[in-house]
């Protein structure tokens, strides 16, 4: 946050409209007026609009700087961080190997991530539509206990069909 703000003597405009420091309205005075002002109360005026009416305040501009770091700091640390894992298959994978990645999963979603299912289709199998659905089918049919679909399938490119981000049913 360098000099995000015009302060004291960088402000150009000649009349503004002053809000003094416990956030009362003083009206409109000139620029050397409001800089008396807010040196007297030993502070700094702060440009905070400008345009037709440009708005000023008489503020600790160090003091009104720690707090707005602080504040994004503190709203920055209560940020929801979505973690995501990925299972990519092809339509012909065996059941065995399609168990493992459903047990992957629940164990994934359990931890709190969500999961994007990926359906790799190569060469002639990219024509079996069907067979990327029946597939599609059984994922969802056994990882339904812990999870629901957020995103249905759909054809991303020619050879992948990205489905669904699923999310812990909690």
């Amino acid at each position: 946050m360098k000099n995000k703000f015009v302060l004291n003597e960088q402000i150009r405009e000649n009349r503004l409209l002053i809000i003094d420091d416990e956030g009362n309205k003083l009206g409109e005075m000139s620029k050397q007026e409001a800089l008396d002002l807010a040196k007297s109360k030993g502070m700094d005026l702060v440009l905070f609009s400008s345009g037709d009416k440009p708005i000023a305040k008489i503020i600790d501009y160090g003091k009104f700087v720690y707090e707005s770091k602080k504040k994004n700091k503190e709203n920055k640390k209560n940020q929801v961080k979505v973690k995501n894992k990925e299972i990519k298959v092809k339509p012909a994978i065996g059941m065995h190997d399609l168990q493992v990645r459903v047990k992957n999963a629940k164990e994934w979603l359990e931890s709190g991530y969500r999961i994007r299912f990926v359906v790799l289709t190569y060469g002639r199998i990219a024509t079996k539509v069907d067979l990327v659905y029946e597939l599609y089918n059984k994922f969802i049919e056994m990882v339904g206990d812990v999870a629901t679909v957020q995103q249905p399938l759909k054809k991303v490119s020619n050879v992948q069909y990205e489905s669904f981000l699923i999310s812990s049913k909690k």
